[in-house]
């Protein structure tokens, strides 16, 4: 038995041994599946990542992630080294990398779009960098801002090198204005009748069509020094300072010389970079930043040079310069025709030369006849053929109304049309369609050929493809038509729409009103509860307006609290004047601003096409100057534009003029009214009254100016002037041994409202040397009554002075008698209204008794001004007045006739006075 117990422990040690065998080997096999399946995983995901690389990889736009506030680079897509220059992770070890590659002249303008696009989340930007190697690229980003989480905004950009693009652009505005300096130079070949008128008209054409500067020279007699000949263009004064170096030591002025001694154009494209040139600083500072020079050269002669300047750098691409090559041959194949007298060889040579330049041209270049209606197309360039899809043989004799096909219904179009029927230069911009039907857009510039009559037999058009910058004008043009704080339409809409009627309204012999409006008092609500309440108004304003404007009006901002209005004349609708009456009543209904109720109401201008104006500045300058008239004859109302309007507001803008002009020009004179007591019988004081002696005009008197005066605020300083010289003038008489007597000047609302007034006094009296008792100020009732206890205050700073003080006009105002106690003045004067009706009825006569006596009851003396008969004199001299001042005695006298009459001992009045 003892035998078999080791296989009995063997037999059970295998029994309970195989599960646990079983379980671990089915194990293994599940492990060994699993390291399988993830590494089949890992190099799925490996194959993916590496798929997604590549994709990055050959992806040619920068792709950007970054997250706000952080700032830091969350990924750049591997594009960044082709575009920048710098490999993905100099960004991520320096993220302000890519501001400090951006252009210098573009930084301000990047951060300005980096502040503001995290509040728009999307926009688009143009600018530039500058790569390691110093080459400039346009890139344009598209940049969207993403709320990931509250406080964390995740950037996304996506930029696109658009260099090509933009100097594709460029390159084509550069060669339309030397198509158009080629163009205009033939003409002005054909009327050249000597070599100077010549060299003048060519360098007028090269700055009419687009460049800064133009100047030529000749070759003297020694074969080295250049002399100037004939100049156009800016800045003009660079010259001066090349001119000796030019004259003396051409060897300095490095692209003349080169441009003689290799006989071939020589370009200068970056002032700035060319350190080696002698008078780059000077170029800079004139706004020069590119030339070229342009030798003329005939038969291996060379005769001279014609020098180009560009304000833009890189100017003169290899297009630009080929077209400005033709026409210095032009030039000088015309320059030699003038000596030879061969004139008809010379606009051959140039015709065939132009003709070159434009089969050179990589832009479309079309001639068509005069001929309406059609136009017919006589010669197109290979540019045309490339652009169009159209051949020579498809379009000449057609119209270019092939390109339109049905979509003839564009503004652009109604231009062109309007150019041509006009016969005059312009341009537009149209859509087109290609021989197989593709769209893309144009830019059209087209000018009238004229043949030696002056007639115009032919157009030439130059067509440029602009598909791409039309897209992105449609972008920026679609968020700058309205007002910002209104949502009204703006300036540029309202001209855009007022164009678009006035064709309407031509078309139909139909009227249009134009309305400018503005509210009335509207800054007493920018003064008394800010601005903020203001553009509340505003915005409640304008959508009242648009609630009852009819479909088809317009009403557009001007600025500010100025509104436009558009309101066409259609048979069987409602009238303008009733939509202007509505408008005016929506407008009057109370409003809530923050608490506050306010009643507005406003003041409308209305000009009429076609009578009162046929273009929108016309119509909406008369509608301002109908404008300023309603206000002035109470507002809430509106008022029709007349041409007597026009006349008095250019008068009166000639007269503000002149008026700005006269103190400086010492146009103002003053004369003196004298003022005579009827106690003593002689001269007691005299009224100093300004004149303006106007150069053209004549003698102007007070009326017609001091109005004008007050409203543009000239009053202080004319006001200051008179009081300044009716002191001196005063002071000289006494200085002369002449009587002491008292000089009265008027003083205006604006100078009486001064915080500094007694002081300014004060210090004009110091200045003159004239004792304050001879200066008397006179005040008007409504004056004083507008805040009488500021204005007791100022009365009592000026009695504090020692001044005489007086009551102008008394009686004509809406004073209260309890106030004049108050007042501390020394004189009341009568108004002279007040003085005529003495002989005239017996209530007038009753007025002047009943002033005399307040006044004197008062203490103070009486002036009565206008007395001009005897009667007059003889009632207030019964009634006890103190002091008259009239025609009766003397009208106002200039100081040397005062001063004659001081000296011959004429002080005393008339003998009347005294009997």
């Amino acid at each position: 038995m003892e035998n078999w117990l080791p296989l009995i422990y063997a037999a059970a040690g295998m029994l309970l041994g195989l599960p646990v065998f079983l379980l671990m080997s089915r194990l293994k096999y599940f492990h060994k599946a699993s390291e399988a399946r993830r590494r089949e995983v890992e190099l799925s995901l490996h194959s993916t990542e590496k798929q997604l690389a590549e994709i990055l990889a050959s992806i040619n736009e920068v792709l950007w992630t970054s997250y706000f506030p952080s700032r830091g680079i969350d990924y750049v897509s591997p594009a960044v080294e082709r575009v920048y220059g710098h490999p993905p992770g100099a960004f991520y070890d320096n993220p302000r990398l890519w501001f400090e590659c951006v252009h210098p002249k573009d930084k301000e303008r990047v951060l300005a779009f980096a502040r503001t696009v995290r509040k728009k989340g999307q926009a688009v930007i143009h600018y530039r960098i500058v790569r390691p190697d110093s080459a400039v690229r346009w890139l344009r980003y598209a940049v969207h801002v993403v709320q990931d989480a509250p406080g964390l905004e995740r950037i996304s950009s996506v930029g696109s090198d658009v260099t090509e693009e933009y100097l594709l652009q460029e390159s084509l505005r550069r060669s339309h204005r030397a198509l158009r300096a080629i163009h205009d130079c033939g003409r002005k070949i054909a009327q050249a009748d000597d070599e100077n008128a010549l060299l003048q008209g060519i360098c007028e054409v090269v700055v009419a069509a687009g460049y800064m500067m133009a100047w030529t020279g000749l070759l003297q007699d020694d074969g080295e020094s250049i002399a100037l000949t004939n100049i156009a263009g800016k800045n003009q004064g660079y010259i001066e300072s090349i001119r000796k170096p030019l004259i003396d030591e051409p060897q300095r002025l490095s692209t003349i010389e080169s441009a003689l001694r290799t006989r071939r154009p020589v370009t200068a494209r970056n002032f700035a970079r060319e350190v080696h040139l002698p008078w780059r600083l000077a170029a800079l500072r004139h706004g020069f930043h590119s030339k070229v020079a342009l030798p003329l050269i005939q038969d291996e002669r060379i005769f001279g040079i014609l020098n180009v300047y560009a304000a833009e750098e890189t100017a003169f691409d290899e297009e630009e310069l080929g077209l400005l090559e033709g026409l210095a041959q032009s030039v000088m194949v015309a320059l030699q025709s003038l000596r030879n007298r061969d004139q008809r060889k010379s606009a051959e040579a140039a015709l065939y030369l132009r003709q070159r330049a434009i089969e050179a041209s990589a832009n479309a270049i079309v001639i068509t006849s005069a001929d309406p209606p059609d136009y017919p197309v006589e010669y197109v360039n290979p540019a045309f053929q490339r652009m169009t899809g159209y051949t020579a043989q498809d379009i000449i004799g057609q119209s270019l109304r092939i390109l339109h096909g049905e979509d003839r219904e564009q503004a652009g179009l109604t231009q062109i049309r309007a150019i041509l029927s006009e016969r005059r230069e312009g341009h537009a911009t149209i859509r087109n369609y290609r021989k197989d039907g593709t769209l893309f857009w144009s830019k059209v510039h087209i000018a009238p050929v004229k043949d030696d009559t002056g007639a115009v037999g032919h157009f030439v058009a130059a067509k440029y493809d602009i598909t791409e910058t039309k897209h992105y004008q449609d972008e920026l043009e679609s968020q700058a038509n309205h007002d910002a704080l209104t949502g009204l339409a703006n300036r540029k809409l309202l001209r855009e729409r007022l164009r678009r009627a006035i064709a309407s309204s031509s078309s139909h012999d139909g009227q249009l009103w134009v309305g400018f409006l503005d509210l009335d008092h509207f800054k007493f609500v920018n003064d008394s509860l800010g601005h903020s309440a203001g553009d509340l108004l505003l915005q409640q304003i304008s959508k009242r307006m648009q609630h009852v404007l009819r479909d088809g009006d317009t009403v557009a901002r001007q600025g500010g609290d100025e509104f436009v209005l558009i309101l066409p004349v259609r048979p069987g609708d409602i009238s303008p004047a009733n939509v202007l009456q509505m408008v005016m009543d929506v407008i009057a209904q109370p409003l809530k601003i923050d608490g506050h109720s306010f009643h507005t109401t406003c003041s409308i201008g209305i000009a009429i096409y076609p009578q009162d104006g046929e273009d929108p500045e016309t119509l909406i300058k008369h509608a301002d100057i109908a404008l300023y008239h309603t206000k002035e004859t109470g507002r809430n109302n509106f008022q029709f534009f007349t041409p007597a309007m026009n006349e008095k507001a250019l008068e009166r803008l000639r007269l503000e003029t002149d008026l700005r002009r006269a103190i400086e020009r010492d146009e103002f004179v003053l004369h003196y009214q004298p003022q005579i007591s009827l106690k003593t019988g002689r001269i007691h004081g005299m009224e100093a009254l300004i004149r303006w002696q106007h150069p053209e005009l004549g003698m102007i008197f007070p009326d017609r100016f001091i109005g004008l005066a007050e409203e543009t605020g000239l009053i202080v300083p004319i006001g200051s002037w008179v009081l300044r010289n009716a002191c001196l003038q005063n002071k000289a008489w006494q200085d002369a041994g002449l009587a002491n007597l008292r000089v009265a000047v008027n003083l205006s609302a604006r100078q009486f409202g001064a915080k500094d007034l007694a002081q300014a006094i004060a210090e004009i009296l110091q200045e003159t040397g004239l004792a304050p008792q001879y200066l008397e100020i006179e005040l008007t009732e409504s004056l004083l009554m507008a805040d009488i206890k500021r204005a007791i205050d100022i009365l009592r700073d000026l009695k504090r002075l020692g001044l005489e003080l007086s009551l102008d006009d008394f009686g004509t105002g809406y004073s209260s008698l309890s106030y004049l106690t108050r007042l501390p003045i020394d004189t009341l004067k009568i108004d002279q209204s007040f003085v005529r009706e003495i002989s005239a009825n017996s209530n007038g006569a009753a007025i002047v008794a009943a002033i005399i006596g307040l006044a004197h009851s008062l203490r103070l003396q009486v002036i009565a001004e206008g007395v001009e008969t005897p009667a007059q004199l003889s009632y207030l001299r019964q009634k006890g007045c103190d002091q008259i001042q009239g025609y009766y005695f003397s009208k106002p006298l200039t100081a040397g006739e005062l001063e004659q009459t001081l000296r011959a001992g004429k002080g005393h009045a008339k003998g009347s006075i005294l009997s």
